[in-house]
């Protein structure tokens, strides 16, 4: 994708996703291992193997935004489809934590 593209792209997601940004769960679905190296802040640990038996304490509420991050989007992407069959109505996958990032225009941390 051209950058110019990819810009615009990510300026379209965040606006679409407005206040929901700043109100919603923020959930790192990799390994402990990979979030100890880098991670962003406000980040909730959260793997993927446990997000569907841990969910619920963090958000029992299903209208809860949440929005997820792996390292390149594939296991966001499943969390995603997990979550929504789970029921949960407000979850977006917002990709790898580089384009989570550059959407949330943080900083990722060690």
């Amino acid at each position: 994708m051209k950058p110019l593209v990819r810009s615009i792209l990510v300026l379209a997601c965040s606006l679409w996703l407005g206040s929901a940004l700043a109100d919603a769960l923020l959930i790192d679905v990799r390994s402990p291992e990979e979030y100890a190296q880098r991670h962003l802040p406000g980040a909730t640990l959260l793997p993927l193997d446990r997000i569907g038996s841990e969910i619920q304490q963090l958000a029992p509420d299903k209208d809860t935004p949440i929005q997820l991050y792996c390292r390149t989007g594939n296991r966001s992407a499943m969390a995603q489809q997990l979550l929504q069959q789970l029921g949960y109505r407000q979850v977006s996958n917002l990709g790898g934590i580089d384009a989570a990032a550059t959407t949330l225009q943080l900083t990722p941390q060690p």
